[in-house]
């Protein structure tokens, strides 16, 4: 049973919410969970865009915003501010749990940036395979007749 002092104040969400470390989120197991696409099909833009939500079994969501490049010879999935150089607006959320560093102070954007373009991807290979396969790519792409 836990007990709390009333006499202070509590924010009930830093009650709920547990802490958690990068070491913490490489121990979990990561699955797509949803994807979403933004695409304006009334305007000119080449550029198709959207997010992912990875979802843990400790119930611990992380989305992504990715856009989709055609490179000549193939449609490449980009995590927007992570594998581009956008950074100016967060394109990452984490829901379910708050990210502390080894002091126990609130994890930095660059870090968890690091964190998901050097762990996090590693652990889910083929999500650039599921992001395509879930889209009808025909309707984006122009071809001769």
């Amino acid at each position: 049973m836990q007990y709390f002092d009333l006499s202070r104040q509590y924010n009930l969400n830093d009650i709920l919410t547990p802490f958690l470390s990068l070491e913490d989120l490489s121990q979990h197991e990561w699955y797509l969970a949803k994807i979403s696409v933004d695409y304006d099909c009334l305007t000119d833009e080449d550029l198709v865009e959207g997010s992912i939500t990875l979802k843990s079994h400790h119930n611990v969501q992380i989305e992504l915003a990715w856009l989709i490049l055609d490179n000549g010879h193939e449609l490449q999935v980009l995590f927007k501010g992570i594998e581009t150089s956008v950074s100016e607006q967060t394109l990452v959320i984490v829901k379910g749990a708050r990210l502390v560093d080894e002091e126990g102070q609130e994890l930095s954007a660059q870090a968890l940036s690091l964190w998901i373009d050097g762990t996090l991807l590693n652990m889910l290979p083929h999500i650039r395979k599921e992001i395509k396969s879930r889209l009808n790519l025909w309707d984006y792409v122009d071809y001769d007749v």
